[in-house]
């Protein structure tokens, strides 16, 4: 027969070894209750025998032994139910008193077996019960036991492992009971989790696991999963993107270079003619190398190996250089290259990719601006940790646009005239995103403002 399911879940077993550890602990305990409680009861019985014995051993020294035998009978013919059983021996063994059948004369502590005739003491509803015997032998030769009934001992022992049992049994249950219901709302929660899965295998990437809001375990495994989708959506969508603008791109230079080698091997009558043909197919094959390169290069950054390069630098420092090695190629085009670099400001990154990063915005800046304007760089700390500013008072970028130019091979209308293959802002995304630093655009009022926000950084 095959197991049910949830008893072959974690939180069932769990449940199960929790429950197990606490009928230990409770037997240790249970030991412990009886071993002590056991013992003040027969301590008890045990301090009033010798209470007893005391004192008629007190009568005899004072009356002798015959006025001890009336004291013994008057105790029997109290009407008052009797705790003990008494008797009183001559020196021969001869039963002087009270009402137990003649014993053997031994002193000290000693059980005396139920079977021992008795005279009427106290009425128990189970019958009799083993006695604890106490006895001494008095100074004028006779011999004195004094016993009492161990019924109540017995049944303050039976009711304490009665307590027991019935709460180890009803905390064994609820905890059985428990475990069944923490087992099933687990296996809910994993088949939500299995179901989610399943239908992203099947391609259905859009679903996503629901969470119960509790905040536990599992609800934050289904958040770092539905994260993880997520981003897997983000980048398949990426991906069919990418495939169609690479298949879109390449299709030009690709097609020209087709049409120049056709043309030549069918028009091309002199050397000179041949030349042309192969400079241009030269020109178009090294598009479709530099799109390819764009490509490769953003791919090896999004793997994150980058990161093993990450080291403390000074960005600054390299800001700066940048700003003064284009100030002269914006006077080259007749425009203005400002900057306002704070010094001694560091972060942890790959000098070679934020280099790369910075170059790409200057040059957009510089590319996208007519002559006479005025492109900028800034670098400053705040209370989040380092901004890093390049702007410009050119034509900007519209707002529903500003999402759109990060996408790769993404040119605004206004752009297609000039060189490029849009994978620049693309690659500075990227770079930014390795780095943990996030990228906004805004309108410079007039022009763009490009600002970084790095929010990992050291002292200067």
């Amino acid at each position: 027969m095959k197991t049910p399911r949830f008893i072959r879940t974690t939180s069932f077993r769990l449940t199960t070894l929790y429950a197990g550890l606490y009928a230990a602990s409770t037997a240790v305990l249970f030991g412990i209750v009886y071993w002590v409680t056991g013992g003040v009861l027969h301590e008890q019985v045990r301090l009033s025998l010798q209470s007893e014995m005391a004192s008629l051993e007190a009568n005899s020294e004072t009356e002798g032994s015959g006025d001890l035998s009336a004291e013994i009978k008057e105790r029997l013919a109290s009407p008052s139910p009797q705790p003990f059983y008494y008797s009183l021996q001559d020196s021969s063994g001869r039963p002087i008193a009270g009402n137990l059948a003649k014993l053997d004369t031994i002193e000290g502590w000693r059980e005396l077996p139920h079977s021992v005739e008795r005279g009427g003491a106290i009425a128990t509803e189970e019958g009799d019960h083993d006695l604890l015997a106490l006895g001494r032998r008095l100074p004028d030769g006779s011999f004195l036991t004094v016993a009492t009934d161990t019924y109540r001992v017995r049944k303050a022992e039976e009711a304490i492992v009665r307590s027991f049992a019935w709460a180890a049994g009803a905390t064994l249950l609820l905890a059985l009971v428990g475990g069944v219901t923490l087992s099933q709302g687990f296996l809910r929660r994993v088949d939500e989790i299995n179901r989610t899965t399943r239908a992203i295998m099947r391609g259905d990437l859009a679903d996503r696991i629901q969470t119960g809001g509790t905040g536990d375990e599992l609800d934050q495994l289904g958040r770092n999963l539905n994260d993880m989708l997520d981003r897997v959506q983000g980048l398949m969508d990426g991906l069919k993107q990418v495939s169609n603008d690479i298949a879109h791109d390449l299709r030009t230079p690709l097609s020209r270079l087709k049409q120049g080698l056709e043309e030549a091997r069918l028009e091309a009558t002199s050397v000179p003619d041949y030349e042309q043909a192969v400079d241009q197919a030269l020109v178009d094959a090294d598009i479709a190398l530099s799109i390819f390169g764009g490509l490769l290069r953003i791919a090896q950054i999004e793997s994150g190996t980058r990161r093993a390069n990450f080291v403390e630098l000074d960005l600054s420092s390299l800001m700066a250089t940048l700003a003064m090695t284009y100030s002269a190629v914006a006077e080259d085009l007749g425009k203005t290259l400002t900057s306002s670099v704070d010094v001694g400001l560091h972060v942890r990154g790959d000098r070679e990719l934020l280099t790369q990063l910075f170059v790409n915005l200057i040059e957009n800046a510089l590319r996208h601006t007519p002559e006479g304007a005025t492109v900028g760089v800034s670098l400053r700390k705040n209370e989040h940790g380092l901004i890093a500013d390049v702007f410009d008072d050119g034509p900007g970028i519209p707002e529903a646009e500003h999402d759109n130019v990060f996408r790769r091979f993404y040119r605004l209308e206004s752009s297609r005239s000039t060189p490029g293959n849009g994978l620049g802002l693309a690659l500075v995304a990227t770079v930014a995103d390795l780095h943990s630093a996030s990228i906004m655009l805004a309108d410079n009022c007039p022009g763009l403002r490009v600002t970084l926000q790095f929010n990992e950084q050291y002292p200067s």
